[in-house]
């Protein structure tokens, strides 16, 4: 799948990271040879696709030596295979299919699409009294997810939370995004 070369290095991981943070080029080449097949399955476990994985893989250690600077690795392995693993979240993220509306549809004014757009109106509505109505910390975290689209770290930036504050945030809010909602008869269910 991957050239290998067939130069053992004696040194760990950790140290190997070191030293590409530090300019030294063959460290790359021996993290290479540990871990572009591993990083290539975990591409392949998300992404699902044998091509998209491999760029992932490339683009990753195209720039290793980046990341290694701008962050402190205490334990390589785990760490490489979450960067990989983002990589690849954040690509799906990207990726995901959006669907343009017909143009009968845009231009469409019968009395029944006017009914149905009233009615979505008024359940948008209803959404945005129901996150009004959430604690601060999960109505901000709702409105930059799930609103602005941003990620879980750019909320947690955003917010000063971290990544596990906001998804518990996040969870939290939708939750009770849902009872609000059961309660108000906004959602047309009731439990």
């Amino acid at each position: 799948m991957f050239l290998r070369r067939r130069t053992i290095a004696t040194l760990n991981d950790e140290d190997l990271a070191r030293l590409l943070r530090e300019g030294h080029q063959s460290a790359l080449g021996d993290l290479w040879d540990r871990y572009a097949q591993l990083l290539y399955g975990v591409g392949m476990k998300y992404l699902k696709d044998p091509e998209h994985s491999k760029d992932e893989v490339v683009e990753l250690f195209a720039g290793l030596r980046d990341l290694l600077i701008k962050h402190e690795v205490g334990s390589f392995r785990p760490w490489v295979h979450t960067v990989m693993r983002n990589r690849c979240l954040q690509a799906l993220r990207k990726s995901r299919p959006t669907a343009a509306l017909p143009e009968q549809m845009l231009h469409n004014t019968e009395a029944n699409d006017h009914n149905d757009a009233v009615l979505h109106e008024a359940t948008l509505q209803a959404l945005e009294q129901a996150i009004d109505e959430l604690a601060p910390d999960q109505r901000m975290c709702i409105r930059s997810f799930h609103l602005e689209r941003k990620s879980y770290q750019d909320v947690a930036a955003h917010t000063g939370f971290s990544v596990e504050q906001v998804r518990s945030h996040l969870q939290n809010g939708r939750r009770n995004l849902r009872l609000i909602l059961q309660r108000t008869g906004a959602t047309g269910q009731a439990s």
